[in-house]
């Protein structure tokens, strides 16, 4: 287990400018909106650049949940990585176990720079309390950005899983509610919203910033979400090893 962590930090050092690039886009567009007016005063602009933080470091952990995992998956599927681990010694646990440890540092790297930049670029101001619990709970609802992960990586053209990839992330982000309020939408826009995992996500952290409350409901949505994504995974892949006996 040690030697496969040490290579998931060798393979993190080589791939570094997506990694910049994951965090600093939405880093980006969160200066860039947090510099707007969005409020119609102060205390409003304060819950505004509050809320845009976290929906925008949920938004910056997604994208490695939708392309940095997928794509170190297909990766080790095309250089025969994987081949070697099913017939050495290394459990296949093992692997998996090394993989989700190398994007939840990823996460959590993506959360500790957002909030630093948040903090002390935009003044936001939390209770320690929240900005702990706020960032336990994205890291919890992370789960979903890998169960997505997972089922992406079950495509097999590597054109289509990018494109599929793609559209699920912006599609999502945009819909759930990262990049705008939901409340902007039109009702019905607004309907299919509250069925999205991005948008319960948002819901879950941006209650518990604000107010310290936890909502059992979004927390339900994002663990069915999760199950639901993973057993599918499991299934396409089981039924394409089956059919290949």
């Amino acid at each position: 287990m040690k030697a496969l962590l040490k290579i998931e930090w060798i393979k993190t050092w080589r791939s570094w400018p997506v990694f910049i690039m994951s965090i600093g886009m939405p880093v980006g567009f969160f200066l860039l909106y947090s510099g707007m007016e969005m409020g119609p005063d102060p205390e409003s602009q304060k819950a505004f650049i509050l809320s845009y933080m976290l929906t925008m470091t949920g938004f910056s952990m997604s994208s490695f949940g939708f392309f940095t995992f997928p794509y170190m998956l297909r990766e080790d599927q095309t250089e025969h990585w994987l081949t070697y681990i099913e017939h050495s010694k290394i459990s296949i646990q093992a692997y998996y176990l090394s993989k989700i440890f190398r994007v939840l540092m990823n996460f959590m790297v993506a959360i500790i720079v957002t909030f630093c930049v948040r903090a002390f670029v935009r003044d936001v101001k939390m209770p320690l309390s929240h900005w702990l619990g706020s960032g336990a709970l994205l890291l919890l609802s992370s789960l979903v950005f890998l169960s997505f992960g997972l089922l992406l990586v079950q495509i097999k053209s590597q054109q289509i899983m990018a494109i599929v990839g793609n559209i699920v992330f912006f599609g999502l982000a945009i819909i759930g509610g990262s990049w705008m309020p939901v409340t902007l939408f039109p009702k019905w826009v607004q309907h299919i919203s509250e069925w999205t995992p991005i948008y319960h996500i948002n819901q879950l952290v941006v209650n518990f910033a604000k107010k310290g409350e936890f909502s059992w409901k979004s927390l339900i949505f994002i663990l069915v979400y999760a199950t639901i994504a993973t057993g599918l995974a499991l299934f396409i892949k089981s039924y394409r090893e089956s059919d290949h006996v």
